[in-house]
């Protein structure tokens, strides 16, 4: 297999659509390949011979490693798509970055734009910084959204993240901005700090864990004093094997139950208040 470094030429200035980054699971590895790969910056097709410096070098893993320097908030689209194989950037990226991935993984070393994850169905994304509006959500206009897969995020993430999401797991270790979860069909959401208001609108299933216990829920969510401990069990050693997310059985939870003015069956389940 093989190591991937794509080395910006330039600092790009403009949107950089990077959907067809996603040819490198497909296409035979060699620079003359990788460099016909078609790219829209600045609303014309471009090469990526033309964007960046291309270099390749063999492994001994089981997947080919891609690392893209010199990234930052205009990157948009990258790993859409995706579905093998590890994507990695240096810095920030745009929005719409691993947006219907259907398998591999990115490693996001600054902060991502809007969209990130939307309709996802398989796969792994990590962001190191912070995230902004309709993480993991449809896309506009969509009533789908994530699909499957695991997302972790470091920092901070927007408004409306988690909308419409269908399944998979989320883990959010900074703060969540107002309308977290809107229309909620199934899926796990975790987040360790605190979320603004309007959190699962109309949610009909899932499952979010708010580890933040100051949080005081609307009354469209009623209290059950019902905790599936297994469910409980087995996501803290899943946790913590797959996410070294350590010390989560030790705490005692509270279950709220709703949208109740959907007849929602979706649950919040919150850190007790010591």
């Amino acid at each position: 297999m093989y190591n991937i470094h794509l080395i910006t030429k330039f600092k790009i200035t403009s949107n950089l659509n990077l959907s067809n980054i996603t040819e490198l699971n497909q296409i035979e590895i060699n620079k003359k390949n990788i460099d016909e790969i078609k790219l829209l910056y600045q609303n014309q097709t471009v090469k990526i011979k033309e964007i960046f410096n291309v270099k390749i070098f063999k492994n001994n893993k089981t997947e080919n490693e891609i690392l893209i320097q010199g990234s930052n908030e205009y990157f948009d689209y990258l790993g859409y798509l995706w579905e093998k194989n590890i994507l990695i950037t240096d810095s920030d990226v745009g929005s719409y970055v691993g947006a219907r991935m259907k398998g591999g993984k990115l490693v996001l070393a600054g902060s991502a734009g809007d969209y990130l994850g939307s309709e996802m169905e398989k796969g792994s994304i990590e962001v190191k910084k912070n995230v902004g509006d309709y993480l993991a959500s449809a896309f506009e206009g969509g009533k789908v959204g994530m699909r499957g897969g695991d997302i972790i995020i470091n920092g901070n993430v927007g408004k409306f993240s988690c909308s419409f999401m269908r399944r998979g797991l989320i883990i959010i270790r900074g703060n969540v901005d107002e309308n977290c979860c809107f229309q909620m069909i199934a899926g796990t959401i975790i987040i360790l700090k605190k979320v603004k208001k309007s959190l699962g609108v109309s949610m009909k299933r899932g499952t979010i864990i708010l580890m933040d216990s100051s949080i005081n829920l609307e009354k469209k969510f009623v209290q059950s004093g019902s905790i599936n401990l297994n469910f409980l069990d087995l996501l803290s050693g899943y946790l913590e094997k797959e996410f070294l997310f350590k010390n989560f059985k030790k705490h005692k939870f509270v279950r709220y139950f709703g949208d109740k003015n959907v007849n929602g069956l979706g649950e919040i389940i919150v850190k007790e208040r010591l």
